[in-house]
């Protein structure tokens, strides 16, 4: 909002102010006391009115457009990760890499994309003895900064990737767990949703609200390997950014129900996440154990 008062605003002010002064300097002194006393108090009570009158309602943004805080009870943002790889490139300068993951059981294992190690091994091609680093969201003296993940295992047709930090980032923190639940349950339409990840290198998360539009079968973010047939995926009215890819997409309060993949090509202010219930198969096709909302 611009606080800058557009030039001449003051003197037309100041004008208009003289005005009723000139007008109440001329009173007859004939006119009885009481009308004299009542116009000369008229500038004070127009100024009372005008400071104390009630200013209009400002519109409430659309809810897609307001960042929330997710609620203290929500397990999910807790479970959150950022995904960082950082490697040598040319002229002594280094790539850097970041998404977003998210920790699905107690030892460690969690969930992104598939595109997303791509992108980090690319990043990593001059160093290759390092590895995909996790920092998890919460600011707690127990917390890891970073620790390295395994790749554990990729589902390249469905774009998603399980990965396993190689010791805990916390424990216990405070009796809340730190992983999500996970809802394969069937999405309806305009179901209220929420996403929170790492856009753009943001080393603190962003939850943002929005909605699901539709709930189909698409074509996910392309890798490396062969066109894959398309998957079950929903839509949601959510701008996301790049480093939002394996962002977790769950019900306020709930469990997580698809996982984000990327921009709408044809409206890029909407996005694709790819159905829970791939993530749920792949961790359990290599005996890992997650846990189910209510």
């Amino acid at each position: 909002m611009n606080n800058s008062q557009p030039e001449g605003a003051g003197r037309r002010t100041g004008e208009h102010g003289s005005g009723i002064g000139r007008r109440l300097s001329v009173i007859p002194s004939s006119w009885p006391k009481l009308v004299r006393i009542s116009l000369c108090l008229l500038p004070f009570a127009l100024c009372l009115l005008v400071c104390f009158w009630p200013s209009p309602a400002v519109p409430t943004p659309p809810a897609q457009d307001r960042l929330k805080v997710p609620p203290q009870e929500d397990r999910t943002p807790r479970s959150v990760v950022q995904l960082v790889a950082v490697g040598p490139a040319d002229k002594e300068q280094n790539r850097a890499c970041s998404a977003t993951g998210f920790l699905i059981d107690e030892e460690g294992y969690l969930i992104t994309n598939a595109h997303v190690v791509e992108d980090a091994r690319r990043c990593l091609e001059k160093a290759p003895a390092a590895k995909i680093l996790a920092k998890l969201t919460i600011n707690d003296s127990r917390t890891a900064q970073a620790v390295p993940c395994d790749v554990v295992a990729l589902d390249i047709s469905n774009d998603l990737a399980l990965l396993k930090i190689e010791r805990p980032l916390s424990t216990n923190l405070g009796g809340k767990p730190l992983y999500a639940t996970l809802d394969a349950r069937p999405v309806p339409v305009g179901t209220a949703i929420m996403v929170t990840g790492h856009p753009a290198f943001s080393w603190q998360p962003v939850t943002q609200s929005g909605h699901v539009l539709w709930s189909g079968r698409t074509g996910l973010e392309e890798t490396d390997a062969p066109a894959a047939p398309p998957s079950d995926a929903e839509e949601i009215d959510i701008h996301l950014r790049p480093g939002n890819s394996g962002s977790p997409v769950y019900h306020p309060g709930g469990g997580v129900i698809a996982v984000v993949d990327k921009r709408d090509p044809l409206r890029p202010a909407y996005s694709v996440a790819v159905a829970i219930h791939y993530a749920i198969e792949l961790a359990e096709r290599h005996g890992v154990r997650w846990h189910a909302a209510e």
